[in-house]
């Protein structure tokens, strides 16, 4: 059985743009619609394996204002696990978090937001911050025949699932007393 990619045919573009005015120095035709499909087989890949694309979190500073952590937010909107203080705290809601910075600039201050690629292991549950996050996603695109766990890639040496038992699956403990 023959590759399907070999005698494809012309890359298409469903808006009609002509794009054989595009050429880079030094590549044929067949070599930009080559570079063409392999772009659009990753992209198409990576959806159809449901891959998580970049997730951020914000780090919001405010001067002249006090966020509440009850009051100003739901439980949706705040990173688990991370600081929160009236000033300065993670959040993953870009919008509630750019309304307090604009509210912090209209008493005066001055207010920041920065994103940092936020992602959660998916095989011990550690939460990783900027390039680690970022590393772990580009091993989640990796193979899974390469993935150290079923669950995923592990995010660290010292990552391992809980409750790991014989083989790699869950551990899971019987009782010593007979259900009546």
């Amino acid at each position: 059985m023959s590759k399907r990619d070999k005698d494809h045919g012309p890359v298409t573009d469903p808006l009609n743009v002509d794009w054989s005015a595009w050429q880079p120095a030094g590549m044929s035709r067949e070599a930009i619609d080559l570079r063409i499909r392999r772009r659009t087989a990753r992209a198409r890949m990576q959806r159809f394996r449901s891959v998580p694309v970049k997730r951020r979190a914000w780090y919001v500073t405010l001067t002249a204002t006090v966020a509440d952590q009850e009051q100003d937010f739901d439980p949706h909107d705040l990173v688990a696990g991370l600081t929160f203080e009236p000033q300065a705290f993670w959040c993953l809601s870009r919008r509630k978090g750019r309304s307090l910075v604009e509210r912090d600039k209209l008493a005066g201050g001055k207010g920041t937001m920065y994103p940092v690629e936020y992602r959660l292991c998916s095989v011990c549950g550690r939460q990783l911050l900027g390039p680690e996050a970022h590393d772990y996603r580009l091993k989640q695109l990796k193979p899974a025949s390469t993935w150290q766990f079923p669950q995923g890639p592990a995010c660290s040496e010292d990552c391992k699932p809980s409750g790991r038992g014989p083989g790699g699956e869950p551990m899971r403990y019987k009782s010593g007393r007979k259900s009546a």
